[in-house]
């Protein structure tokens, strides 16, 4: 998956779970808000874990 796919779907669903739980908390539902929220940090927390740069296994090999 390029950065600009992983991107575009982390802004998708982002946008849709920010509405869900806006819509949620007005109407009352705050079960659903929260787990809206939930989803969401869960989201931007898996996006920031893609984008992070790890050392790969050759360099880990070879500081052993």
């Amino acid at each position: 998956m390029t950065k600009r796919t992983r991107l575009k779907i982390t802004i998708i669903a982002g946008i849709f779970l920010g509405c869900l739980a806006t819509y949620a908390t007005y109407k009352g539902m705050q079960n659903i808000g929260v787990t809206a929220i939930a989803g969401l940090m869960t989201i931007l927390s898996s996006y920031i874990w893609g984008e992070t740069k790890r050392p790969s296994a050759k360099l880990r090999n070879h500081a052993l």
